[in-house]
């Protein structure tokens, strides 16, 4: 637990679940560095990310989403909640129930804001119906947020993040880019195709300024990026930044997934070959909030990027 003070105790408390993740810990730090009360929920308090959450100045607290009963300690005087959801791959079940379980806890509890970060296309209709599985998976992305829209907050705000600029990561990689260790990016997308890449620190500073402007973000949908590139662009700018040569390489669906690559990840590209840049940049432009250019995010995270 961190050490509060009297001024401290006197602030908001803005609960952000998925704290210890790429969304939820960035929103976190960005919220603590702006001078907020952060609490944080996880299932593990004592995990390296969230005592270092701690330490910036945040509360950790017990809860586990698929158990209702532990979350209503966690959202005890919580006015404003940041909301992001696992994606169980082997249960697409996983999710919108533990989404049911800590929207009826949030309103129990009394919290009157949300913002909640979906995923790219779930508010895209007619659906694009090529693989099911892509559709069942919007289909839940989609259920949850109704349900935050007709649950009664003050206000709500949905996100909807776009390819993460951190599939580049040592991490991310082994399971987006298997290959980029080797210099190899192979994907199912076209070599034309341009993908809307974001950022974790972008997010945060969408859900930051959404929890400090609710009277603007309320009753948004925003599909954001900071850049559309080609994956040949992409594999460009990683060799000029870290000085490693990186090349794209465009397969087949099934080339791919025989390589290695996930159906679903293949199916993703699929549909992004289909759609293209789904982001209007020039809309986006009226919240006023900086982006982040790949070749930026790159520079600032190279040692994060592993290619030998």
């Amino acid at each position: 637990m961190s050490i509060e003070t009297k001024e401290s105790k006197a602030k908001p408390i803005i609960l952000v679940v998925g704290g210890t993740g790429t969304q939820g810990g960035n929103v976190a730090r960005e919220l603590l560095a702006h001078g907020h009360r952060v609490r944080i929920l996880t299932r593990h308090p004592d995990l390296e990310a969230a005592q270092l959450l701690v330490k910036a100045g945040a509360e950790a607290v017990y809860g586990d989403m698929s158990m209702p009963e532990t979350l209503s300690a966690a959202l005890a005087g919580v006015t404003a909640m940041f909301s992001v959801q696992y994606t169980d791959p082997n249960d697409s079940s996983v999710e919108p129930q533990n989404a049911y379980n800590l929207l009826q806890a949030s309103i129990k509890a009394g919290v009157r804001q949300v913002v909640h970060t979906s995923s790219m296309g779930s508010d895209r209709f007619p659906r694009w119906n090529k693989h099911a599985s892509i559709v069942s998976y919007w289909d839940h992305k989609w259920e949850i947020v109704d349900n935050i829209r007709n649950a009664g907050f003050d206000s709500w705000t949905i996100l909807h993040p776009t390819w993460f600029m951190e599939n580049f990561t040592e991490t991310s990689a082994q399971f987006m880019n298997p290959e980029l260790e080797k210099g190899i990016i192979f994907s199912a997308l076209q070599p034309d195709t341009r993908v809307d890449m974001i950022c974790g620190a972008n997010i945060a500073s969408f859900a930051r300024a959404a929890f400090e402007q609710p009277e603007l973000f309320h009753k948004q949908d925003i599909t954001f990026a900071g850049e559309s590139l080609t994956m040949g662009e992409a594999a460009a700018i990683l060799t000029e930044v870290t000085g490693k040569k990186v090349t794209s390489v465009s397969l087949s669906n099934e080339a791919a997934v025989a390589r290695g690559l996930h159906l679903g990840v293949v199916n993703s590209h699929d549909w992004m070959n289909d759609v293209g840049s789904i982001v209007d940049y020039e809309a986006l432009a009226r919240f006023g909030i900086p982006t982040t250019s790949f070749k930026h995010w790159v520079d600032k995270h190279k040692d994060e990027i592993k290619i030998d």
